[in-house]
């Protein structure tokens, strides 16, 4: 298995808590049972615990790479990883996340055999990816190889209003196969309590799609993950699996501060 970290945001709603643009999400330092470090650390121990892994691909962009980079040496990763830009430095010309996901398709191979997990790259969890990839394999022996997953959480009612304009919205079957996606289609659109957290397992051949997809995408469809993997459930059997327990999307101020270290000494972050 392949994993593919996708990191070329410039996290605008986190500002200040990035100094303003200057320190990349990943690398924000998280405080957990007593330990603080980048949020990235935690991604890289929960993937470095899957077995059959053989390669971590992350996607930068100009602005943090160099950033990244030297974070990644400092963890000094078990596997091979391989961080590709894609080429953007600034805000204003970011390329978004289907544009990521292309990129590391070019540098899968087209004959390779296993499988390939993307995750964003700003996201706390406490389940194990194993727990994920067990799942996905049952599916497999069930309907065939040719099948996907994204990972999910069923919300509470008291939470619909958040979940509404924060995450992608899954309706599915009583087989939890997906039907459609809706991408934070607001409270009056709002069709399940059941939240995409941006963690997806992915057949090779069926990841290829992003190639044609990207060829006939226009505007913020060629931004936003979400229509892409509307385009791959139109196209192919896609699942869920829904974990249980603590996740945090780290995606503005008031959710870094669940998580956020009493000071930042020792928190292991280089700047360049």
């Amino acid at each position: 298995m392949k994993v593919v970290i996708l990191a070329g945001g410039y996290a605008n709603r986190l500002r200040p808590v990035t100094n303003n643009g200057e320190i990349a999400k990943t690398l924000l330092p998280i405080s957990v049972g007593g330990e603080t470090k980048p949020i990235l650390y935690y991604l890289l121990e929960k993937i470095e615990k899957l077995s059959n892994l053989d390669e971590i691909i992350i996607i930068v962009n100009d602005k943090y790479k160099e950033q990244i980079k030297s974070n990644v040496n400092l963890y000094s990763p078990r596997v091979d990883v391989s961080i590709y830009s894609d080429e953007s430095n600034a805000p204003e010309n970011a390329k978004g996340a289907n544009t990521a996901v292309l990129i590391a398709n070019k540098y899968i191979p087209t004959n390779y055999h296993g499988d390939i997990m993307i995750m964003a790259s700003d996201n706390y969890f406490e389940f194990q990816l194993s727990e994920v990839v067990d799942y996905y394999e049952n599916l497999k022996d069930k309907y065939g190889d040719n099948i996907n997953l994204v990972v999910s959480k069923r919300y509470p009612d008291s939470e619909r209003e958040y979940i509404a304009n924060n995450f992608g919205i899954l309706n599915i079957d009583k087989n939890s196969r997906i039907i459609s996606f809706d991408e934070k289609p607001g409270i009056e659109n709002l069709k399940s309590n059941n939240a995409s957290l941006a963690l997806y397992v992915f057949n090779r051949y069926d990841l290829n799609m992003i190639n044609d997809y990207m060829d006939k995408a226009e505007g913020k469809a060629r931004d936003s993950l979400g229509h892409f993997i509307n385009y791959v459930i139109e196209n192919s059997e896609t699942y869920t699996y829904a974990i249980t327990g603590i996740f945090y999307d780290i995606g503005t101020p008031e959710e870094y501060y669940r998580l956020a270290p009493k000071t930042n000494e020792n928190t292991k972050i280089r700047d360049n």
